[in-house]
């Protein structure tokens, strides 16, 4: 991908206020690195969305109270496009450092998280991504935390429902050459393979590939009883599409990343019974902390939030709630994310270890009827 000027927004959401001789108090800024555009962008924007509903809402109740000291501080988050450009993603990662943001929320994409990670390392600011998921962000560094479970657990607790759970004890797999896809693949194959199963057929693919032909050709020849699919949702989809168009009728399953809704726009009616595993997110079960968060997504945006749209509305308030216990400086930031009581947000319990990961368990859901609804009722 060509790199381009990003298109910068700024969310400036300011409470005006009072305070002494009529000064306003000093903002809190925040920073966004996100796929508005590019492979990622259904996540970027879905994440985008929980941002700028949890600053709104932070705003409307009259801004940050830094250290619990009285003083309400407006909240300002700078977004970015990173287009799902790691190359675009350093150069805004660099601008927001410059501008002295106390923390950033990004990426979308392991890809561009893991680039980015050793600017913020190097200046000592908090990187939090909602959805990066690629195993080699937890070696990251001390200042990179993401609040989405890496691909470890969930290749883990994967294999582990495959094998255990609908007795698959062989698989073939296809998967992307990405850093999500990679990683997943590989923490798959080492769970399923200590647990006693077998690999049949391992293909990947490029990540802007278009055509899964000659890889969908290799796995039908061993003739697996299951496929997993390790990529980002459209290309789920599509090699979802392409397996069934060669009349291989094993068993699917995703990862993570997939989002139905984009899954089944490529995919069609090929997806149908496709398992895949997600943090629990049932907006129709939600508690009472979580049916404000719906009842405001809803009435801003005209649609039901989903589990990235959550990760971003958490991350922010998981930061806000940093900086109202400990202040503004990242040092501070840091130690309060490494000691702090679990977080009960909108998209579960956020604790995280020494390495800046959360630990969550996940549901396996399965796709039916275009939708997905989680396994076993």
């Amino acid at each position: 991908m060509s790199k381009r000027t990003c298109s910068t927004a700024l969310v400036s959401l300011l409470i005006l206020m009072v305070v002494g001789c009529n000064s306003e108090p000093e903002q809190v800024q925040f920073g966004a690195i996100l796929s508005m555009e590019g492979s990622a962008a259904a996540y970027g924007n879905a994440i985008w969305k929980g941002v700028e509903l949890a600053t709104e809402l932070v705003n409307e109740r009259g801004g940050v109270d830094v250290e619990g000291g009285g003083t309400l501080s407006p909240l300002v988050v700078h977004l970015r496009d990173c287009q799902s450009d790691p190359l675009v993603g350093i150069q805004q990662a660099q601008e927001l450092i410059g501008l002295g943001v106390q923390a950033v929320i990004g990426s979308d994409s392991s890809d561009v998280t893991l680039d980015m990670a050793p600017l913020f390392e190097e200046a000592e600011v908090i990187l939090m991504s909602p959805s990066s998921s690629s195993p080699k962000i937890t070696d990251a560094g001390e200042y990179i935390y993401r609040n989405f479970p890496s691909d470890s657990l969930e290749a883990v607790n994967l294999a582990n429902h495959m094998y255990n759970v609908d007795g698959i004890h062989e698989a073939a797999i296809i998967a992307s050459q990405s850093e999500f896809g990679l990683g997943t693949k590989n923490s798959f194959i080492a769970r399923f393979r200590t647990l006693g199963g077998t690999i049949v057929a391992e293909e990947t693919f490029p990540p802007d590939a278009q055509d899964y032909h000659t890889q969908v050709e290799n796995v039908a020849a061993a003739d697996p009883p299951a496929v997993y699919i390790a990529a980002y949702s459209f290309r789920t989809g599509a090699v979802a599409r392409t397996l069934r168009d060669a009349g291989v009728d094993a068993r699917l399953y995703g990862t993570g990343a997939t989002r139905p809704e984009n899954t089944v726009q490529t995919g069609g009616d090929a997806v149908e019974g496709l398992v895949f595993p997600a943090p629990a997110f049932e907006p129709d079960l939600a508690e009472e902390h979580m049916r404000v968060f719906i009842s405001e997504f809803r009435e801003r945006y005209g649609d039901t939030p989903d589990i990235y749209a959550a990760q971003g509305y958490d991350a922010i308030n998981i930061l806000v709630q940093a900086i109202e216990q400990m202040g503004t400086r990242p040092e501070d930031i840091r130690f309060y994310l490494n000691t702090m009581n679990p977080f009960e947000g909108v998209a579960g319990s956020t604790v995280f270890d020494d390495k800046g990961d959360v630990r969550k368990f996940h549901r396996m859901y399965v796709i039916q009827d275009g939708v997905a609804v989680p396994v076993g009722g």
